[in-house]
């Protein structure tokens, strides 16, 4: 799937109301191969895994154009943690994206600083994420090592799982195969 056209606007989703300008800083996922960038996406429900604070791991991606997000936080303390979080607006002039670059199409990067054009606070980062589409999972430590060491990216274990969408009955989506992995096939 193409973009086509630049959006006008990018949403960044972070747990600080405070930011008056965004800084390009080293992400500890692909940063140290891509250097210090400001992060945002084009796609609401990306920008929404990234507005609360937990504690533990958690990954997040695409499988054939649904958003899911894994968190080894306890499901419980999670949620009694669930402080809310902001997305904020930024333009998009300095940004550009890159396919091969972490969540690929749905990842905006800018190599300079960006001053955001507005935010809008949500309550519960959680029911935010569920309400855009994001497939959520709680896991603990041993099946997400098992997820980060599958040869299919974890789609195998995750479509057994079952995930917070499924728990609420809230914007439930089957994971499936990338296009590219059924076309290799």
């Amino acid at each position: 799937m193409s973009l086509g056209k630049k959006p006008r606007f990018l949403h960044h989703g972070s747990p600080n109301g405070e930011i008056k300008e965004f800084e390009p800083r080293t992400d500890t996922g692909s940063g140290k191969q891509f250097g210090p960038l400001v992060y945002a996406s084009h796609d609401l429900a990306t920008a929404t895994i990234f507005m609360f604070r937990f504690k533990g791991t958690m990954s997040t991606g695409r499988f054939y154009r649904i958003p899911y997000t894994i968190i080894t936080q306890n499901r419980e303390s999670f949620i009694a943690n669930d402080k809310g979080g902001f997305i904020y607006y930024l333009p998009s002039d300095t940004f550009s994206s890159d396919p091969k670059r972490g969540l690929g199409q749905y990842e905006w990067a800018s190599s300079v600083p960006v001053r955001p054009i507005k935010k809008e606070f949500y309550p519960c980062a959680l029911d935010t994420m569920l309400a855009n589409g994001v497939q959520v999972y709680f896991v603990d430590d041993a099946p997400y090592a098992a997820i980060k060491n599958s040869s299919d990216h974890g789609l195998s274990i995750l479509q057994k799982l079952e995930s917070e969408n499924q728990r609420r009955g809230i914007n439930v989506r089957e994971l499936k195969k990338p296009e590219s992995w059924q076309k290799n096939k």
